[in-house]
């Protein structure tokens, strides 16, 4: 089955998301996650990523594609 997954925060950020995608690859399921580029905690892009920078990527057989989104800053 393929499943799409919409989530505010995904890897890199660490949320139990992450753990759950993941173990439904291991069990043979096809994953797609639509998240926001990676942000959480600080508000600021983590290093590597940003609007025009590493927008989709593969984590544990889960693909992943980043949309853009404004961070909150220190607000």
């Amino acid at each position: 089955m393929h499943i799409l997954v919409e989530s505010q925060f995904f890897y890199p950020e660490q949320m139990r998301i992450n753990d759950i995608c993941s173990a439904l690859v291991e069990r043979g399921h096809t994953v797609t996650v639509v998240t926001s580029i990676p942000n959480y905690p600080q508000g600021k892009y983590f290093p590597g990523y940003g609007l025009f920078k590493k927008r989709k990527e593969t984590y544990k057989g889960v693909s992943i594609i980043h949309l853009p989104v404004i961070p909150r800053g220190k607000g």
